[in-house]
């Protein structure tokens, strides 16, 4: 962990992009006797009065060891269980949860979550609202945010991103990790192998808008990424040195996010088809996978679109987008509407940028070309994994894959490859020859 070590508590103008960064992350602890350390740290970085946030699947898990921990060191411990919505359902980060927890938040000099993406992204938020630190205690190598701040809540139904309170410090055991769901553990590669498809996306944005980049941030895995990307075995098989380098991949991710000030370096159009499945199963009921596996498997997507674009010499940039379908979004209409009118006004722009610079498709190909990991080779890793690689892994159709896909650019004013390959006339046209090719097997 030398770079994420380096990176702990910095606070540095960057060589690469003039940015000043800064990392609020100060400590990440991740060994066998890990957990003892959290009074420590609490004590450390906020007080004695500790504000423990948990659901009834990691109080068991970690959560009911971390509050005997912290009583025995006497601090004084009050425990917020997130329930669950419903019976078999598990806990959502959304505004009505947020405002549930928010009205019975106790009072504390420090937060601890126990668990996952829910509960962190629960968690980051309360405490930024209480303008309080928190410690993260992870319980699975399942997702990208731990060192971020960005959360990601449903908003009146709409997929959204807001600002919480990043983590002073992460701390995790690794047998914890290994002990967590194969499915989880799988969608935290999913996540993490988003990066190149994503970070293509966040410099595409530079090239065609002159937005901000950072060379360094969307960087910062490329060193550890051959440790599970040339052996995605050691992960499916629960392997601790491979879930060990996940973890550090999948922390240094969340940081590059918080560096960077955007959510960019890890979240591009991959991601928005994830939530637009997310999006759906809020419309009709159906249910949906982990984030990260469905992360994963519109990575590979992803990166053909790219491949499918880069062979394009000379593409005819036509404006391609309608209003967005109420059909589609039923009671989601208005809200994505709204973020839909942003992005053809972008889509519009984007289209006169390359009619402007008649050098600029050359210099978006062979800029990008560095960045990008083969589609082939991301789902072979997936694969090798025993990660979702395929639209039935997800416990879907084909239909409803294509529909995520076809509306997913709709419902954020990221400019992501999903917009390119509108532009260029590849989606909607080739949309299901893709899937096809490889989603289906």
């Amino acid at each position: 962990m030398s770079l994420l070590q380096d990176l702990l508590g910095k606070d540095f103008v960057c060589d690469q992009c003039g940015k000043r960064h800064v990392v609020k992350l100060l400590d990440v602890r991740f060994g066998a006797g890990a957990l003892a350390e959290v009074p420590e740290l609490c004590q450390r970085h906020g007080g004695k009065r500790v504000g423990l946030i948990h659901d009834c699947r990691t109080r068991d898990i970690a959560g009911a060891k971390v509050a005997e921990l912290l009583a025995k060191a006497g601090c004084d411990v009050a425990e917020l269980l997130v329930p669950d919505p419903a019976p078999e359902h598990v806990p959502v980060c959304d505004d009505l949860t947020h405002d549930a927890l928010a009205a019975k938040l106790p009072k504390a000099d420090i937060y601890v979550a126990v668990g996952s993406g829910v509960i962190n992204d629960l968690t980051k938020w309360l405490a930024g609202d209480a303008q309080k630190p928190y410690i993260s205690v992870a319980t699975a190598a399942s997702m990208n945010g731990y060192a971020s701040a960005n959360v990601a809540p449903t908003l009146k139904g709409v997929k959204s991103l807001v600002r919480g309170a990043e983590p002073v410090a992460i701390v995790s055991v690794p047998s914890l990790l290994a002990a967590a769901p194969a499915k989880m553990t799988a969608a935290g590669l999913g996540d993490v192998l988003a990066k190149p498809v994503s970070s293509a996306d966040w410099q595409l944005n530079r090239l065609v808008f002159d937005e901000y980049y950072c060379p360094f941030c969307a960087g910062t895995i490329d060193d550890i990424e051959p440790i599970y990307m040339d052996n995605p075995g050691a992960i499916g098989s629960g392997s601790e040195t491979g879930i060990g380098a996940l973890f550090e991949a999948l922390i240094l991710t969340g940081i590059s996010m918080t560096m960077a000030g955007t959510s960019s370096p890890a979240s591009g159009g991959e991601h928005l088809v994830s939530h637009t499945l997310d999006m759906m199963s809020s419309v009709d009921g159906v249910p949906h996978d982990f984030h990260g596996r469905q992360v994963g498997v519109s990575t590979i997507l992803g990166a053909a679109l790219y491949e499918e674009l880069a062979a394009l010499e000379n593409p005819v940039f036509k404006v391609p987008d309608s209003p967005s379908d109420p059909a589609f979004w039923g009671f989601l209409a208005p809200s994505v509407e709204s973020y839909h009118e942003k992005k053809r006004a972008r889509v519009a722009a984007a289209i006169a940028e390359f009619r402007r610079r008649p050098g600029l498709w050359d210099e978006v190909r062979a800029t990008l070309a560095p960045q990008l990991r083969s589609a082939a080779r991301l789902k072979d890793c997936l694969r090798r994994a025993g990660a979702a690689h395929r639209y039935t892994d997800l416990g879907i159709g084909r239909d409803r894959y294509l529909a995520a896909l076809l509306h997913a650019h709709e419902i954020r004013e990221r400019f992501t490859v999903l917009d390119l390959a509108r532009m260029a006339g590849i989606l909607p046209a080739r949309a299901g020859e893709l899937v096809d090719r490889w989603l289906a097997d």
